[in-house]
């Protein structure tokens, strides 16, 4: 279980991490990015930090390469801005669970209206053999 101080240090290089790739990288390759969440080493010396990026996948490569470009930038911004003994080396990682959490909705929708497909399909048949039964033996009434 992490600490207070280590939860509250990952967030601070998750807010500088997204204000440096919003705000301050310049390159033109970088597309809408939404930094997910932080991993931290529980030494503090390592951060993995996650990524998403709204567009296609060449977007995705595109802005990929521009963050890697940019790896050396944000991780000495992170130093000068977080306050502990040594700046962590921090890695980039595109996260794919947005990508796969729509994926997975997408699913769930396709197997909703087919259920519901079927659902009104058993219920037409089962109308029609109530018909069938009415017409077929009028006195059981």
């Amino acid at each position: 279980m992490a600490s207070i101080r280590h939860e509250r240090i990952q967030e601070q290089i998750k807010e500088i991490a997204s204000s440096i790739i919003l705000y301050e990288l310049k390159d033109p390759r970088v597309g809408f990015v939404t930094v997910t969440r932080v991993d931290l080493s529980p030494d503090l010396r390592y951060a993995t930090i996650y990524y998403s990026v709204l567009g296609s996948d060449v977007d995705t490569r595109l802005t990929a390469r521009a963050i890697g470009h940019a790896r050396g930038h944000i991780q000495r911004e992170i130093a000068k801005r977080v306050r502990i003994r040594f700046a962590p080396i921090i890695k980039l990682e595109i996260d794919e669970s947005p990508k796969k959490s729509l994926e997975l909705a997408h699913l769930i929708d396709e197997a909703v209206a087919e259920d519901e497909q079927r659902r009104q399909e058993h219920e037409e048949e089962h109308a029609g053999e109530e018909a069938e039964d009415e017409t077929a033996d009028p006195q059981s009434s």
